[in-house]
């Protein structure tokens, strides 16, 4: 992981060309509140990096591994802001200053866990992603929603997926979490309520809610 303060700029030259041509100096500067003096001074670094490339007198973009890094970041970025106004019911401008101090922070593996709760692909950089969350693929081990489960059946929740922040929400508070192992209880229907526990609890839950819930095999 390389520092907070190179990954702004690698954010910043990623915002500013949207990983296609060159930013300039002055441009950096002005959008980084900083002097041309000490970016010029970071462009150095990150070029040893590898993360840059620089042209006199044309400005700096992107390498192919300093834009995969850049897009990462730029999605952690998103992921807590989403997090943190979907299910934490911050304002957005707080929960943007929020995000910038996490997005330095947050490793791959938490964000792709935050994605499972999150319930459906954050942005565009999901698609560069190197560890796609499953909500945003639909791959991976995953064999049916919630709905779809009868009595008996037994699997672990994969990730969670609706556009409603508020469904989301309250699946959470049930414990409707991924990771989490689930069973259908005794009067589980196709097209019926679902009788469903979850850790220590059990809940009766209406086919459209269990739709949001995805399912993968236990490991026993």
């Amino acid at each position: 992981m390389i520092s907070g303060n190179r990954e702004d700029y690698l954010i910043e030259i990623l915002r500013l060309t949207e990983g296609e041509g060159k930013v300039k100096t002055n441009d950096l500067a002005d959008k980084l509140g900083v002097s041309p003096a000490s970016v010029s001074e970071m462009i150095k670094v990150l070029s040893n990096d590898g993360f840059v490339t620089y042209t006199k007198y044309r400005g700096a973009e992107l390498t192919p591994e300093g834009l995969s890094y850049a897009k990462q970041l730029r999605k952690k970025h998103h992921i807590m802001e989403r997090f943190l106004t979907d299910v934490l019911d911050l304002d957005r401008d707080t929960a943007h200053e929020e995000a910038h101090k996490m997005e330095h922070v947050l490793s791959d593996d938490s964000a792709v866990r935050i994605c499972r709760i999150i319930g459906t692909p954050v942005d565009d950089d999901c698609s560069s992603c190197e560890s796609q969350c499953r909500a945003a693929t639909g791959l991976g081990r995953i064999s049916k929603k919630l709905s779809e489960m009868m009595q008996g059946d037994r699997g672990r929740i994969s990730h969670l997926k609706c556009e409603e922040p508020k469904t989301v929400k309250k699946l959470i508070s049930m414990g409707f979490v991924p990771g989490r192992d689930v069973c259908i209880g005794s009067n589980g229907s196709r097209s019926g309520p679902k009788v469903v526990t979850v850790g220590n609890a059990t809940f009766a839950l209406d086919s459209e809610m269990a739709s949001f819930v995805y399912i993968e095999p236990s490991d026993d």
